[in-house]
């Protein structure tokens, strides 16, 4: 918004100090509420931005122009740049009207959606199981989501990559197993723990699409979740199509190959 390179903007975060209060980012919520109230803030800015460059230009705040991180005079090639109106506004010139245009160019924005972000998407599993010892491989993954406006690309499609493997490792090995006597936990290291790994997972496909959301000015919508809601239904939908020759409807996750090799041995006994 203020066109100015990343180089020289700083920010400061979980410091108590500096930031009065906050609720922590749950919910997706970075872009779509945090992101909002600083767009508000920057708006802020540049307003009285413009109230400086109209002063300094001799021009009416209403022809000043904002655009590439430089305010001009509307049809002429007039301007000044964010960082001289930023040095005029904490250093003003003789004659500067101190009474009408307080010096500094600071601005705090607060931001309450006023409703909640839907983002929504598709995402397609393929797997290959073999029968005889129920060993699973996850061969193919792609995820189409709609995260609204896209800030930046890096940033969504390695959310939608984390969070998908977290739910295919919720789908395929993760599991809390107690002893049913004691109850003793005995997943009690990662030894026994089943994460996923990286040889586990196949080269994944993501791409996304654009409806902005109607009701923060970014027109974000949140996509820290998207992939942790969407794989194990995903995986687990991909597992039962694969057994599905044997009759089976349903397995409860984790599909491990016990499991799955169990389930499937259930229906050949029955047969």
């Amino acid at each position: 918004m203020l066109g100015v390179s990343s180089n020289i903007v700083e920010i400061v975060h979980g410091d108590t100090a500096r930031s009065p209060f906050g609720l922590g980012t749950y919910g997706s919520r970075s872009a779509a509420v945090g992101g909002a109230a600083i767009a508000k803030a920057v708006g802020k800015i540049i307003d009285k931005g413009r109230k400086i460059a109209g002063y300094l230009l001799e021009a009416s705040e209403q022809d000043i122009e904002f655009a590439a991180g430089k305010f001009t005079v509307s049809g002429t090639d007039r301007g000044m740049t964010f960082g001289e109106i930023a040095g005029a506004a904490y250093f003003p010139p003789d004659g500067f009207p101190l009474d009408i245009l307080e010096p500094g160019l600071e601005e705090t924005a607060f931001y309450d959606p006023v409703n909640f972000t839907f983002p929504g998407g598709c995402h397609v599993a393929e797997v290959e199981i073999d029968p005889e010892t129920g060993e699973l491989d996850l061969v193919a993954y792609t995820a189409v989501d709609d995260v609204g406006v896209v800030l930046n690309p890096m940033i969504v499609e390695g959310q939608i990559h984390g969070g998908l493997v977290q739910g295919a490792g919720q789908a395929l090995g993760e599991n809390c197993v107690y002893d049913p006597v004691s109850g003793q936990l005995l997943t009690g290291s990662f030894m026994d723990y089943r994460m996923p790994r990286a040889d586990d997972l196949p080269q994944i496909a993501v791409s996304t699409q654009s409806t902005r959301c109607r009701h923060n000015p970014l027109g974000v919508k949140g996509c820290g979740e998207v992939g942790t809601i969407a794989s194990p239904a995903t995986v687990m939908n991909a597992v039962v199509d694969a057994l599905s020759p044997y009759g089976i409807t349903h397995l409860d996750m984790p599909a491990t190959p016990q499991r799955v090799w169990r389930a499937i041995e259930q229906t050949r006994q029955a047969a």
